[in-house]
């Protein structure tokens, strides 16, 4: 019994929107169309694939085994449309990303729907070791990534460089402060990322380099939570300046450094393999069309 492929297209849109409104969308067809075509495509096999009614709905034992299977057939199905030559993006098409970095995320977002206006996205954020191991499963399509480990079956293409600054509370005594002294973060409660954060990579490279240890270190893991921190005057942080929210709570300054140890670039990475799927190529093209602004 050969399978219906628009059938499993429908029910792959469905697996992966959690929605059969937005699977919908994403198809450009109807919603009780769309029904019709998952119903019977688990009539045909006796086997129920997806459970509840409201999103995100559910997938069951079988209906995620052949989510899998779905996903690997149609990445294949891609990248041979690829191969011979077929260019155009789908209308719906979805680009699985996943970043170490919001705002470059964000900001290439931007810029690439700026160029396929229909385009969806499925970010995942993560710190730069946990999106190259997604983009390694090929569980995201790209990643945006700062300072990745370098891998031979990737091809990675600039995209952003940023730099270390001192974010400190608003209420931080105002000596006429226009540069950090970085020695001072020996007497300083220096809130920090955690220990495969690129960002206290980065921060520990440069304490090593001039011969500092901060006052004391606090873990508070994410972005978010550091810059709270600071703003409740908890202690200070290094965080890059791309990444710093605005926030009147918190004042940010630059370092009294000219080191290079402060600079960061961070890049689009893609699997070789793949880096010729229309989806990707324009992923490349965007990535490079930012980073020569």
């Amino acid at each position: 019994m050969s399978v219906n492929f628009l059938h499993l297209r429908s029910f792959y849109a469905v697996a992966s929107e959690r929605s059969v409104s937005k699977a919908a969308r994403r198809l450009n067809i109807s919603q009780p169309t769309l029904s019709k075509q998952l119903k019977a495509l688990e009539d045909r096999y006796k086997v129920k694939l997806i459970e509840g009614t409201r999103p995100p709905l559910t997938l069951t034992t079988a209906g995620r085994a052949l989510y899998k299977k779905s996903a690997d057939l149609f990445g294949i199905a891609d990248e041979i449309g690829a191969l011979l030559g077929e260019d155009d993006i789908d209308s719906g098409a979805l680009l699985r990303l996943g970043t170490d970095s919001p705002p470059y995320a964000a900001e290439f977002m931007a810029a690439f729907k700026a160029q396929v206006p229909n385009a969806h996205f499925r970010v995942t954020i993560a710190n730069a070791m946990q999106t190259n191991e997604l983009l390694l499963k090929a569980q995201i399509d790209i990643g945006i990534i700062c300072e990745p480990p370098i891998e031979t079956d990737y091809t990675y293409t600039p995209l952003y460089a940023d730099r270390l600054v001192a974010i400190l509370p608003a209420s931080w005594p105002d000596d006429g402060l226009t540069l950090f002294p970085i020695a001072r973060l020996a007497q300083e409660v220096v809130l920090v990322r955690e220990a495969t954060s690129r960002t206290l990579a980065a921060m520990n490279r440069l304490l090593a380099d001039a011969e500092i240890a901060p006052g004391q270190t606090m873990e508070l893991h994410t972005r978010e939570m550091i810059c709270e921190g600071v703003a409740q005057g908890i202690g200070m942080s290094l965080m890059f300046e791309k990444e710093c929210p605005p926030d009147s709570r918190i004042r940010v300054v630059p370092l009294d450094t000219c080191s290079s140890l402060i600079e960061v670039k961070g890049y689009l990475a893609v699997r070789t393999e793949r880096k010729r799927m229309p989806l990707i190529r324009q992923s490349m093209i965007t990535a490079k069309m930012m980073a020569g602004r």
